[in-house]
């Protein structure tokens, strides 16, 4: 019955197998029966029902807990997930040690997700322990290490991703020496024990000890494969973490067996595929592909089986190694340990006979057990090559980010999640062409990829590339209508159109989809802010920054919000948030510039927007603030000089032209101030953009000056000359000017 269940979920033939599981459990109330069944609904979407069914018993394994545990952060109980974890409101609250001892080898995967549930309640200092110890017990995990640097934390990637993070690893030679412990009776597993023992090691875990080690083992050379235990290479396979308890039980009629060197999870439940005393002998030299199915590994005859493992048991194993089986140490608790000689002096072995050129010699144990040293090396560097790459990108070093991802081997780099990450790095630069290449080779390559496009419809928002967005919206919204991200690209691909409420409509979906999507906040919050509601719009960066509150988007909006109220002093405490999370931004230093001369404090002003244009040389908005700042302080040489610089930069902007026209005035030259007037008037024919003229006046004129509009600055200049004036140069700016100089000064992070 457990085999056709696991059988069954291994298909996706999730009706079946929870069908079979409730007959299971009808059959037999035993709580392996209930975290099968829990599982079967969990694994088919129904959380919900796998949290009520584990809710209504009492579980006391450590895998049904951590089942409900996840079922409570999947449905946003998390009070009760913590509960469940670490004790806390009604028990005594569990130490990380005793989280190890109670869940045995999933107790990094339980410490991680304990970390999840402290950062969600806003508890970074323990979230972030949580995550640091899962990644001390499992250093091949991946998140704990990405959640560390999204809350700001800097792991060392070289700290992290190693193998001496965990016993020697050449320690797990076979026959070496032989841990005897149970699943449950030390603090954890090293995690190379768990990789390379095989579920018969599991059996007799309970009755192996130190005697054992003078079992004489088979020394079969027909091949290193033949070692490979079929449950790490067959898809059956499941998590560590599961009970011993049947298996022990079990175990007691098998005779002992040799350990395998690539063999599976420690400790598996009778609930989980590939665990049963009838599992393949490890020296079958057939391969991978060629496994028996689980049915016949499950059912077949226990007498065979036996009669195979006694032959194998009377063999000799090579004498180097034999003769040091018996230097094991025994530590306080009782759990035998390998002596550190041995394992240098087998990887000396191992160096030698490889360099020396006679691996064909050499027994097919110490072959694999190269091989899989090999791999887990190389594994551990590709792992800190890429932990170093994002943690420059989460730290918004986005260049250094970009070089170290970009040096990846073409194989990894080639992918949907590095080239992701390039673009984003790209995008935070500013540079969007760059990003929007990226990402198009991102959908080339895998264009079933939804992560990572949302970056990429605001790159096209950026780019004003209005059909492209529209593509882009439509299919993904097309495959996945449950991604925020899907409901994100729609929403600016009507906020490139100008339909601000059915691009707010679609914002809302995507918070609908995900609630603690922080970007969908953002971008809801810059289309209230086009369409002047203010409140709605603080609301939602707020709730962006509740969510994470290392999303310097959001209280960049925040800072956006308070200038436009001329609440100076605000503005820039939310525009100093923002920078002190992403340091590198000439835009944040742009707009901290801006409101520190509207608080009178303009020589700082002017330092804040140098060292902007420092990062940035090109960029046009902080080169026409500069400007604006030294033409309001009377330096009109200095401030003609930025404008010519940046007139270069942005040729078609009217702004500058206008600007040009004031300095030139200023200077007493009449002719070259009503050229530039005029210049301004052709490219701006409508006068679409005089609300924004008068607010830069109002910014940057003297004290004791009026502002006037350029009309009025041009019949100035020439009072033979009448200007006609049109009703349309009252109106106010639209929210995405064609301009490089608008759309950055609009910018919508």
């Amino acid at each position: 019955m457990q085999a056709a269940i696991w059988q069954a979920l291994n298909h996706y033939a999730y009706r079946d197998a929870v069908f079979l599981a409730e007959r299971l459990y009808a059959e037999v109330h035993s709580e392996d029966a209930l975290f099968l069944l829990a599982t079967c609904y969990y694994r088919s979407g129904k959380a919900y029902k796998a949290y009520r069914l584990l809710k209504g018993h009492s579980c006391t394994t450590p895998q049904c807990k951590y089942l409900l545990a996840k079922c409570c952060v999947d449905l946003s109980k998390l009070a009760e997930g913590e509960q469940i974890l670490s004790g806390g409101v009604f028990n005594k609250q569990k130490s990380h040690d005793d989280i190890v001892t109670e869940f045995g080898d999933s107790a990094c995967f339980t410490l991680s997700l304990l970390g999840h549930v402290y950062c969600k309640t806003d508890r970074l200092a323990k979230g972030s322990e949580c995550y640091q110890k899962s990644l001390s017990l499992n250093p091949f995990l991946w998140s704990p290490f990405e959640s560390l640097c999204e809350i700001g934390e800097k792991p060392d990637p070289d700290q992290t991703f190693k193998l001496t993070s965990i016993q020697n690893f050449s320690t797990c030679l076979p026959n070496t020496c032989t841990t005897v412990v149970s699943n449950h009776s030390i603090p954890h597993r090293q995690l190379e024990t768990v990789l390379m023992e095989t579920p018969q090691d599991t059996l007799e875990l309970n009755r192996l000890n130190l005697e054992s080690s003078n079992s004489k083992y088979s020394s079969n050379t027909d091949s290193s494969m033949s070692y490979i235990d079929s449950a790490v290479i067959s898809p059956d396979a499941v998590p560590l973490g599961s009970g011993t308890a049947f298996l022990a039980k079990q175990a007691q009629n098998k005779p002992k067996t040799g350990r395998s060197l690539l063999g599976g999870p420690a400790a598996l439940s009778p609930l989980t595929p590939s665990t049963t005393p009838q599992v393949l002998s490890p020296t079958i030299a057939a391969p991978p592909n060629v496994l028996p199915r689980r049915s016949s590994r499950l059912f077949s005859s226990d007498s065979s089986t036996t009669k195979e493992n006694s032959k194998k048991l009377k063999m000799k194993f090579p004498p180097k190694i034999a003769n040091r089986k018996t230097k094991c140490k025994t530590n306080k608790g009782g759990i035998t340990q390998p002596n550190i000689n041995d394992s240098l002096e087998i990887t000396k072995l191992d160096s030698s006979i490889i360099s020396e050129g006679k691996i064909a010699s050499v027994t097919p144990q110490i072959q694999a057990f190269t091989l899989q040293k090999a791999a887990a090396e190389g594994l551990m560097s590709l792992l800190r090559d890429m932990g170093k790459g994002y943690l420059a990108l989460c730290s918004y070093n986005c260049k250094e980010a970009i070089h170290i991802l970009s040096h990846l081997p073409s194989h990894h780099y080639n992918t949907g999640w590095v080239l992701c990450q390039i673009g984003r790095a790209y995008f935070e630069l500013g540079e969007y062409m760059q990003a929007e290449r990226i990402f198009s080779e991102v959908r080339r390559l895998e264009n079933y990829r939804v992560e990572g496009m949302e970056i990429y419809s605001t790159t096209l928002w950026h780019l004003q590339k209005d059909v492209a967005l529209s593509v882009l919206s439509k299919d993904l919204t097309d495959m996945d209508k449950n991604s925020p991200e899907a409901w994100c690209a729609a929403g600016n691909c009507f906020s490139l159109q100008r339909e601000h409420d059915i691009a707010i409509k679609f914002f809302q979906r995507a918070i609908q989809v995900d609630p603690n999507y922080a970007y969908a906040y953002t971008l809801l919050g810059h289309e209230f802010v086009l369409t002047e509601e203010l409140e709605k719009a603080l609301a939602c960066f707020r709730n962006a920054i509740r969510m994470n509150l290392r999303h310097y988007n959001a209280w960049y909006g925040l800072g956006m919000i308070y200038y436009k109220q001329e609440k100076f002093s605000l503005a820039e405490m939310h525009f100093q948030k923002a920078l002190h999370i992403n340091p590198q931004s000439s835009v944040l230093l742009c707009h901290i510039g801006v409101v520190q001369h509207a608080l009178k404090k303009s020589d700082k002003a002017l330092d804040t927007l140098n060292k902007a244009i420092n990062i940035d040389p090109k960029n046009p908005l902080c080169k026409f603030h500069r400007a604006s700042v030294l033409f309001a302080n009377e330096k009109y040489k200095y401030a003609l000089q930025e404008l010519e610089e940046l007139k270069q930069i942005v040729p078609k902007e009217s702004l500058v032209y206008f600007l040009i026209g004031k300095v030139y005035k200023k200077l007493g030259q009449t002719h070259l101030a009503l050229m530039n007037f005029s210049w301004a008037m052709d490219l701006d024919p409508k006068g679409a953009n005089n609300q924004i003229k008068e607010a830069i006046d109002k910014r940057y004129l003297p004290d004791d000056e009026e502002p006037v509009t350029q009309e009025e600055q041009i019949s100035e200049c020439c009072p033979y000359e009448s200007v006609g004036t049109d009703e349309s140069q009252a109106s106010s700016m639209t929210d995405a000017d064609d301009t490089q100089l608008h759309a950055v000064e609009s910018d919508e992070f």
